[in-house]
């Protein structure tokens, strides 16, 4: 080969290499690479949140003269709470410089069923987790000051938490703060779901100038419980019995106008709970002082048994966590007909009710402040 050639060649092989080399630094662009950076809240004095509170969607009521925000739940299935969440922020700097104003809200420290469906984005959740962050819009300086120091004030004054050295006279008044315009309040809306769970969440107020300087304060409303159910039947129809036959009515998992498919329960408080069962004797009376009738009832597929004989009270097995929706299966054992009735047709009442039960324990460590 001559001269020219080979290096003609050499010189295809090299392009070559350089071709493999390239494509393979591109392909490593792919893979996860990791970025960073500070921020730089250098300059002007942070903002202050005098004083924050959370409240009905009126923004000055709750559920109780208690210190502090306590709010309840609807008790129905999709139902939400909506929840106020205001401050009263002011900034060394001139209002001017505040930038925005958020309200972070956290979970208690409860476990939460893996059936529980949150509003926000941390779904399933608990162990005191962020749920997300909401900003709070400014209100004009009218009613900055009707909703805090009149309505509040005036109306739910334990309402607010106040940060050190702050208080109602300071922040209102002629000489106060909201009146000279060096503070104002702002306010914003959350739901929390029907199921998320009773107990105390936290809230952040924070006051973020135009530096990036954040001016934080701490509270907690309670979420207070309620034991809530409701099912899909208003009546169990038994049929035609005979004696000393164990007779089952089974349940499922779909959930049906009334009447029109099996029995089927679901939790729509924020609560965990257990059923309980009482019925009469539909009319079946006694033998010898013993029950001629004698009753089984369970929550899901896989649970105990309930046996119980009329006009007691009874709890289910098989707690129905936040949301959850289960099956209830009923069944009725007769030993004797009496004969003084005078008909084949017997009729009761079933009455269903509920306990309260713990949430389960979250197994987690709690959040560093």
């Amino acid at each position: 080969m001559k001269l020219k050639n080979i290096k003609k060649v050499i010189a295809m092989f090299s392009l070559v290499a350089v071709s493999v080399a390239t494509m393979g630094t591109a392909a490593l662009a792919i893979g996860s690479i990791g970025t960073g950076l500070t921020a730089d809240t250098s300059g002007g004095q942070t903002p202050i949140v005098k004083a924050k509170w959370e409240a009905n969607a009126d923004r000055y009521t709750d559920a109780s003269t208690d210190a502090g925000a306590q709010l309840l739940p609807s008790g129905q299935y999709n139902v939400h709470k909506t929840v106020s969440i205001c401050a009263v922020v002011t900034d060394p700097d001139g209002l001017a410089d505040i930038n925005n104003v958020y309200a972070d809200v956290f979970y208690p420290y409860v476990a939460l069923g893996s059936s529980h469906v949150a509003l926000s984005d941390q779904s399933g959740v608990g162990c005191g987790a962020f749920m997300q962050e909401d900003l709070l819009t400014r209100l004009d300086k009218a009613a900055g000051i009707d909703l805090f120091c009149n309505k509040v004030r005036n109306l739910n004054n334990n309402l607010p938490t106040f940060n050190t050295d702050y208080s109602y006279s300071e922040i209102c008044g002629t000489t106060g703060e909201l009146e000279k315009d060096t503070a104002a309040v702002y306010c914003g809306e959350k739901q929390i779901s029907y199921e998320d769970p009773s107990g105390d969440y936290e809230v952040w107020a924070v006051g973020q100038d135009k530096n990036g300087s954040q001016g934080v304060l701490k509270n907690h409303f309670t979420y207070l419980p309620m034991t809530a159910f409701e099912t899909d039947f208003n009546q169990v129809a038994y049929g035609n019995v005979r004696l000393n036959t164990h007779k089952i009515i089974p349940g499922d998992l779909t959930w049906d106008a009334m009447n029109q498919g099996r029995a089927s329960v679901r939790n729509v408080g924020n609560t965990r709970l257990a059923m309980k069962i009482w019925q009469n004797d539909m009319e079946l009376g006694k033998t010898s002082g013993q029950w001629n009738v004698k009753y089984d009832a369970r929550i899901g597929s896989t649970s105990t048994y309930a046996v119980y004989y009329p006009e007691t009270t009874n709890v289910l097995d098989d707690e129905l966590d936040l949301s959850e929706l289960d099956e209830m299966d009923f069944s009725i054992d007769i030993s004797k007909f009496p004969p003084y009735h005078g008909g084949t047709s017997y009729t009761g009442t079933m009455i269903l009710s509920a306990d309260p039960v713990a949430h389960l324990e979250p197994g987690c460590d709690k959040r560093s402040e």
